[in-house]
């Protein structure tokens, strides 16, 4: 008799034998996954936060833009991002409407209001956003005094965050960046590793341990 011939009866009884050796454990039989609290914010958001503390505040900056914000934008640490810069002129740009005479309402693709250049912007979590970035990464240099500064923070191994009125559309590496505003010159990039660091083909192929980020840090200079 052929394997496939056999009667219905021993097909029956070896159909049963198979589902019980494939059989998995329902849900309420496998081990509660234990879940860690993080805190109110990132460990992309911690990095982005202090390098704007080490490298930024300190520039001596008297005018700021800080693109893609509000005026209250908190740095979700405690402080609002205007009280590291005490003392400065500390403006807000973005799409969106706000009531606030240090803010303004403006699309980066075109700046139709013509904003003065700063010596300090800040886009922070925003080229992400942004649908079309090739086209304003001029209009955001032009922000920039001459001798000014840009900073810019990305994040990369990040879950993707979108709102009502703007998408989440890109990642890239600090190497990118770098050719989307080689206009400026970069004085400084840190790029921060993830949570994740066990990788089946790391120790094979991957052996810097900053492979793969969850975002960086670039600081810009534009020429005097």
């Amino acid at each position: 008799m052929w394997p496939w011939s056999k009667n219905k009866s021993a097909q029956t009884t070896d159909d049963a034998a198979s589902a019980r050796a494939t059989e998995v454990p329902s849900p309420a039989a496998a081990p509660a996954i234990a879940i860690e609290e993080y805190g109110p914010t990132s460990i992309f958001r911690r990095h982005q936060n202090k390098f704007l503390r080490d490298y930024c505040a300190g520039l001596g900056a008297r005018t700021i833009i800080n693109l893609g914000a509000k005026p209250d934008a908190g740095d979700k640490e405690g402080a609002t991002y205007e009280a590291y810069f005490p003392g400065a002129d500390f403006r807000t740009l973005d799409l969106s409407p706000v009531d606030h005479p240090r803010h303004i309402q403006d699309d980066l693709h075109v700046l139709a209001t013509a904003p003065a250049p700063a010596d300090l912007v800040l886009a922070m979590s925003v080229i992400e956003h942004i649908d079309r970035p090739w086209r304003a990464a001029d209009k955001i240099a032009s922000l920039v005094r001459p001798g000014g500064h840009l900073y810019i923070a990305m994040p990369f191994f990040y879950p993707i965050h979108e709102g009502a009125h703007f998408g989440d559309h890109w990642r890239c590496t600090p190497s990118a960046m770098g050719y989307l505003f080689d206009m400026l010159e970069v004085v400084r990039s840190d790029w921060y590793p993830t949570a994740i660091t066990a990788v089946r083909d790391r120790a094979n192929y991957w052996n810097e341990p900053n492979s793969c980020g969850t975002g960086f840090s670039m600081l810009m200079r534009k020429s005097a």
